[in-house]
């Protein structure tokens, strides 16, 4: 059950990003924000794996290679991985991933926007959107 609510949240929320969801003009890393969320939640690496493939494949539905999708999908697998070994509450590791997952994705694809506005309030809204899903996730109480 507890699998089946985190594949819903992340094709929700990964569908939501790709019909170009936007506040105030700036479209925050839904896909990756959910991804890193729900790793902290999933009861093995394989159920991870399958909610970075099912939003990269939502993100990527056309056919045809993205570097974009390869990116992500290695972000979503490290932070599955590097989740473990953080030192921090699970609360902060979340937010540690999210930002250095956006940080990690603009570096490789775009560097240049790095010192823009425009990423620094994607990373902001990135921050609020990861803490807001693992902190939903946590008051369930089901996870």
């Amino acid at each position: 059950m507890k699998l089946f609510i985190l594949i819903l949240l992340v094709g929700l929320l990964t569908f939501f990003q790709v019909l170009g969801f936007s506040v105030f003009g700036v479209k925050p890393n839904l896909a990756l924000a959910v991804v890193v969320a729900s790793s902290f939640f999933i009861a093995s690496f394989w159920e991870g794996f399958l909610l970075v493939v099912l939003a990269a494949l939502i993100l990527k539905f056309f056919p045809g290679f993205a570097m974009e999708i390869l990116v992500f999908a290695l972000i979503g697998v490290g932070a599955i991985i590097i989740k473990n070994y953080l030192p921090w509450r699970n609360f902060l590791n979340n937010l540690f991933l999210v930002v250095a997952g956006a940080f990690i994705f603009y570096l490789i694809l775009s560097p240049n926007l790095i010192l823009s506005a425009i990423f620094a309030k994607e990373l902001f809204l990135n921050a609020v959107a990861g803490i807001s899903i693992f902190a939903l996730l946590k008051a369930t109480g089901k996870f």
